[in-house]
């Protein structure tokens, strides 16, 4: 998140860490770091809590995503990001998340 703009993120702890994974000012993140692809209840969670919250909702992948999950995500306003934690390469996994890997989180 802070490489793409947003430079007040931070990693969750304790019992934060049951709500979301990383959260800055604008935005709570979650980190789908699983051999499976990302499901649609993770998607609908996420939404879920950014609608309660106020912020918005991101889902870093490193896999595949489902494509009814990429669909609800485009929907609910919630922002994929595959990233590679090896390469360290980071691309967008639906509409939302190629804008915002254009355009940035600020």
């Amino acid at each position: 998140m802070v490489y793409l703009g947003a430079a007040d993120s931070v990693a969750t702890s304790g019992d934060a860490r049951n709500i979301c994974e990383l959260y800055s000012g604008g935005y709570l993140a979650w980190v789908h770091n699983r051999d499976r692809n990302l499901g649609i209840e993770m998607v609908q969670r996420a939404a879920r809590v950014c609608a309660s919250d106020g912020r918005r909702g991101l889902i870093f992948v490193t896999g595949g995503v489902f494509p009814d999950a990429q669909d609800d995500a485009d929907t609910l306003g919630v922002g994929l990001l595959r990233f590679d934690p090896y390469g360290g390469d980071l691309d967008g996994a639906n509409m939302l998340g190629r804008r915002l890997r254009s355009s940035g989180l600020r």
